[in-house]
């Protein structure tokens, strides 16, 4: 017994020589089974279904827990980036929860003490919507996020969606900078995108409103045709009359950026012309050419005598006396003829 006991205690000491100790190996040396913690049920996920995961930028890998939360105790963030009519089929999404359940989480944030709501929306406002229309609980994220990590979350999140639009986006957009939330650098960074992207993304917020109401759905209108009709209505009011003469063909998406300055300044130069006719207008009695309404080289209104009345202005020797005397006898004789 003593010589078994040496033998084991000088393998242990080899084994710490080679820097090669652990439980494992003293315990076969020992011949003792290792003991292993028992788990509470815990699901142990491989390293291939983790990296097929998906999660949102906001997630810290494998540390988010999803909760069940009753969607009445939600309500929207007031900057939300979804207009009412691009919500999409709700009753739809609605009955894929009932029947499959929900697949994706939505993330929220605790709300301020003395909220009505326990929680504020932040991704997923038609998650939301199908779930209180479902009457079934909410699996969302709770996440204790700032209003600058918040509207990032939500700039990642719709940066590859193709069911929202450009339109939706861009106005989102602008409100979040006018409200000194984020940056168009911090937009330009997260995005990934260029800055002559963001520029063009973000002009839909200065296109008159007159055109934007004319226009009606934006949804088919692309940041490139918005950035394009900014530029047009910067040229003034006869640019934006064209441009809301088009209107239903922009809002189909039948013109876009390509076509639409060839059209509007096709349809200009046609207003103009029709324009210019309807300007000259010819005064006559009896078929005689008293004088010609017509806009001179200044755009203005000016008056046109036939030969024998301009002839009086030969050399600038106006004789108004004269004049008056002509043109009372022209109309005098064509009343005459009348008589």
């Amino acid at each position: 017994m003593r010589q078994r006991t040496i033998k084991i205690f000088c393998n242990i000491y080899s084994i710490r020589n080679r820097h090669m100790a652990n439980l494992t190996e003293m315990a076969k040396i020992m011949n003792v089974e290792p003991k292993t913690k028992k788990t509470e049920n815990k699901t142990v996920i491989s390293k291939k279904e983790t990296s097929q995961k998906r999660r949102t930028w906001l997630e810290d890998a494998g540390t988010e827990a999803v909760s069940l939360i009753d969607p009445q105790d939600i309500a929207n963030w007031e900057f939300h980036d979804r207009p009412e009519n691009e919500i999409g089929d709700i009753r739809s999404l609605a009955n894929e929860f009932i029947s499959l359940g929900q697949q994706q989480p939505c993330i929220v944030r605790p709300t301020q003490i003395g909220s009505k709501n326990k929680y504020e929306l932040i991704i997923g406002e038609r998650r939301w919507r199908a779930a209180i229309m479902a009457g079934v609980k909410l699996k969302a994220i709770i996440k204790d996020i700032s209003d600058n990590d918040a509207a990032l979350s939500q700039a990642a999140e719709n940066n590859n969606r193709k069911d929202l639009s450009d339109y939706a986006k861009s106005m989102s957009y602008a409100r979040l900078i006018e409200n000194k939330i984020i940056t168009r650098k911090d937009l330009i960074e997260k995005l990934g995108r260029n800055k002559q992207y963001v520029s063009s993304l973000l002009s839909f917020a200065d296109i008159p409103k007159e055109i934007i109401n004319e226009i009606g759905d934006m949804s088919n209108v692309s940041y490139r045709t918005g950035e394009t009709i900014k530029r047009l209505s910067n040229k003034g009011q006869t640019y934006i009359d064209a441009i809301i003469s088009k209107a239903k063909q922009i809002s189909t998406g039948v013109l876009g950026n390509k076509k639409l300055p060839d059209v509007i300044e096709k349809a200009i130069d046609c207003n103009n012309t029709k324009l210019e006719k309807r300007s000259n207008k010819v005064s006559t009695i009896n078929g005689r050419h008293l004088f010609t309404w017509r806009k001179d080289n200044n755009d203005m209104q000016s008056i046109h005598f036939p030969k024998d009345i301009s002839d009086l202005f030969v050399g600038n020797q106006i004789d108004f006396n004269q004049l008056s005397t002509k043109i009372k006898g022209v109309i005098n004789d064509e009343l005459s003829k009348i008589k």
